[in-house]
């Protein structure tokens, strides 16, 4: 294996510990000498690798002290379900994820929201589909579709931590970098006024989204459908 392969497994096996928390915010990793010994590398590998977690915001590295936990990078933060439940303004609770839908293969719908390369059409999609539920009230339906482009076993095995970004990260070394989003009032369907306990064409707030990635050509679209009835958002 290269000194290049050999960093960034180390990289990647650090980071899923990191996010499954098997280190937790405020622990020191293992230190240098001991990632070492544990992998049967040099610390020069050990060290590229650290430098990595801490250039994605997941370390904080302290001459004299080790590489410190901490917070994950914002740009996941933000976006995932507990950047979501941190602006909900007065409400605080258990979050739950129920899946309508788990992740599977289809083709991308003629008349998609944005515009596809031929890459992407090519590749199919998969598509997810899922309720976020605060103590057993439905906040939002969320729909997600992205390019099957080089994602073996995606469809296969389980979300890590039930989450998108963090599998994408863990399993596929893929990042969010920058998001557009577009946001409309629309009148509930009847199928998702019933995912939402709403009455048919109730107003909901619609969220739409396009996600850039550190894998060039490669998007995330999300479309979210929020239940400002009986929730407060904030921008």
């Amino acid at each position: 294996m290269s000194e290049i392969a050999r960093y960034l497994q180390v990289q990647k096996d650090l980071r899923r510990s990191i996010i499954d928390g098997v280190f937790e915010v405020g622990d020191y990793l293992p230190s240098e000498n001991e990632l070492s010994s544990q992998y049967g590398t040099t610390r020069m590998t050990v060290r590229n690798a650290l430098k990595n977690l801490e250039a994605e915001g997941l370390i904080d590295r302290k001459k004299g002290k080790g590489s410190l936990v901490k917070l994950k990078r914002k740009s996941i933060e933000l976006l995932s379900i507990k950047g979501f439940t941190e602006i909900m303004k007065g409400k605080e609770g258990k979050i739950d994820t129920v899946f309508l839908r788990k992740p599977e293969r289809i083709q991308w719908d003629d008349d998609f929201y944005w515009d596809l390369s031929d890459e992407e059409r090519e590749a199919g999609c998969i598509h997810l589909s899922r309720i976020r539920m605060m103590e057993g009230s439905p906040i939002m339906v969320e729909q997600t579709f992205l390019s099957n482009l080089d994602l073996k076993g995606f469809c296969n095995a389980p979300l890590v931590n039930q989450s998108l970004f963090d599998t994408l990260i863990v399993n596929h070394d893929i990042e969010m970098t920058q998001v557009v989003q577009k946001f409309r009032a629309i009148s509930a369907s009847s199928k998702l006024a019933k995912s939402l306990n709403l009455n048919e064409k109730h107003p909901v707030l619609e969220i739409i989204r396009k996600l850039k990635t550190t894998r060039p050509g490669f998007y995330v679209y999300s479309f979210s459908y929020c239940n400002t009835n009986d929730f407060t958002i904030e921008a």
